[in-house]
């Protein structure tokens, strides 16, 4: 199965390790780990997360405020967003067309 990650959803994937380097010495590094390995747990079985919405489902990042918001069907995966939970929610839906 295929995965696509929308490009805003790459930057706020970027700007949140980089945040977190910033905090402490390696735990953007720690924070970059956690995601991937849900992104794996996503690919290997998408329809095992809740749902956020009627057709997006939201997987959370262990140890840190974040979820990955993702829509899925038999080919393919997209992540719409790599969304901290305690701001601005639903922001990332414009993102879905």
């Amino acid at each position: 199965m295929k995965i696509n990650i929308h490009e805003l959803a790459v930057k706020e994937f970027d700007d949140a390790i980089e945040w977190y380097e910033n905090q402490s010495t390696g735990l953007g590094k720690r924070f970059k780990k956690s995601v991937i390995n849900q992104i794996r747990k996503i690919k290997g079985n998408p329809d095992w997360f809740l749902m956020e919405t009627d057709n997006i489902y939201k997987a959370y990042i262990p140890k840190f405020p974040y979820k990955i918001l993702f829509t899925s069907n038999k080919d393919e995966i997209v992540i719409w967003a790599i969304a901290h939970m305690h701001r601005k929610p639903w922001y990332w839906q414009s993102r879905i067309s």
